[in-house]
C-alpha cells in the first residue's frame, strides 16, 4: 500500500523527549502502512541515532536522516526530500500526538483547494512556570502555522521551494512558509487534528536570550512586508520594542505575581521578574545587532529578488 503522508521530526539532542513522541506516532489510528515517519537528526550527539535504530525492526514505517547540525529549517527540508507521500505532516520532538492526529489532516485535505492544514495543539497550563516553553493554538492563526503541528501538499511545498534556511533562527521560518504557501492555496484550520505540547523546562539563560532571534523578523518582514503589517505589525521594530520589549514584559511580569498567590511558589516569582529583567537587557544589548541585521536582510532580499526575475533565472 503506497504511503499517503510522510511524518518529518528534526531532533537535536532531545532523545527522551524524542521517544515519547515516537511511542505516540506508533498508536496512530492510521494503518502503520500508510504512513511514514522521518527522524532527522541534526548533528545530535547524544545517542538519538542509535535509539532510533533499535526501533526499525519493530516499526518499519520508521526512518532516520542524520545531518551535520544545520538548524530545523534546513532539516525539515532534507526530510522532506526523502519523504514518499504526497502529504508533509510537520511536528516537534517535544510534543505529543493524538491518536487521530494523521487521519485528521489527511481528511483536511479532501476540501478543493486546501494547499495545508494547520491542528489544533494544546498544553497543561497548570504545568507552566516562567521557565517553560509550550505552545497552545486553539483557533487558525494567521500571522504563522507553527510547524509542531502543519501539514502541506508535498507538490506546494517543492514549489516553493520548502523552508527558506536563510532564517537562522527557529523563529519565523514557519511564518514564512505558511505566507508563501497561501499565495497557491487555502490553509485550513483542523481542530481536531490534536498535538499536545507538554510546557517543557528551558534553562534561564535560553529564555534569556530568546530574544536575539527576533533579528528573523526583519528578514520576515523584507520578504513580506504587506503580510508582515497585516498580521504581525507596521514594523519590526515595533514588534521588538513595543511588543516584545514592552507588553509582553508587562504581561510576564504580572503573571509572574500570581506565584505569590495560591499555590505559593515564590522560586517562579523570583524566575519570572529575573526573566523580565534580563530579556530588557538582551533587547538594549542586541540593538547593534537589529541594526545590522535589518542592513543585510534589506540588501540579501532585494539581491535575491532581483536573481529570481533574471532571464537567466527564468529559463
Amino acid at each position: 500500500m503506497p504511503i499517503r503522508i510522510s511524518v518529518i521530526v528534526p531532533t537535536h539532542n532531545r532523545k527522551n523527549l524524542l521517544l515519547q513522541l515516537l511511542e505516540s506516532m506508533f498508536r496512530q489510528s492510521l494503518p502503520s502502512e500508510e504512513f511514514e515517519i522521518i527522524v532527522v537528526s541534526d548533528g545530535a550527539t547524544d545517542g538519538t541515532s542509535q535509539s532510533v535504530r533499535k526501533l526499525y525492526e519493530e516499526h518499519p514505517h520508521l526512518r532516520l536522516i542524520e545531518q551535520v547540525q544545520s538548524g530545523p529549517g534546513a532539516a525539515r527540508n532534507a526530510g522532506a526530500r526523502a519523504a514518499q507521500g504526497p502529504y508533509l505532516a510537520f511536528t516537534d520532538d517535544d510534543c505529543l500526538a493524538g491518536e487521530n492526529w494523521l487521519e485528521e489532516l489527511l481528511q483536511a485535505f479532501q476540501e478543493t483547494g486546501v494547499a495545508g492544514a494547520q491542528g489544533r495543539t494544546t498544553t497543561d497550563r497548570s504545568a507552566r512556570s516562567p521557565l517553560t516553553h509550550q505552545i497552545e493554538v486553539l483557533n487558525a492563526w494567521p500571522a504563522a502555522v507553527p510547524t509542531c503541528n502543519a501539514a502541506y501538499r508535498k507538490d506546494v511545498f517543492n514549489k516553493i521551494g520548502g523552508f527558506d534556511e536563510a532564517f537562522k533562527f527557529p523563529h519565523n521560518e514557519d511564518a514564512d512558509l505558511a505566507w508563501r504557501v497561501e499565495e497557491l492555496g487555502r490553509i485550513v484550520f483542523a481542530p481536531r487534528a490534536h498535538i499536545i505540547h507538554p510546557p517543557r523546562r528551558d534553562r534561564f539563560w535560553k529564555r534569556a536570550r530568546w530574544v536575539r532571534g527576533l533579528e528573523s523578523d526583519f528578514l520576515l518582514f523584507c520578504k513580506s512586508p504587506d503580510k508582515y503589517r497585516k498580521y504581525v505589525s507596521p514594523s519590526p521594530w515595533q514588534t521588538i520594542y513595543w511588543n516584545v520589549f514592552v507588553m509582553d514584559q508587562v504581561r510576564m511580569a504580572k503573571s509572574s505575581c500570581r506565584y505569590l498567590i495560591k499555590p505559593f511558589r515564590p522560586h517562579h516569582f523570583i524566575a519570572g521578574l529575573g526573566l523580565v529583567l534580563a530579556r530588557w537587557f538582551n533587547l538594549i544589548r542586541f540593538l547593534p545587532e537589529y541594526v545590522k541585521a535589518q542592513k543585510f536582510y534589506s540588501s540579501d532580499v532585494a539581491a535575491r529578488r532581483v536573481k529570481a526575475q533574471s532571464p537567466a533565472a527564468s529559463q
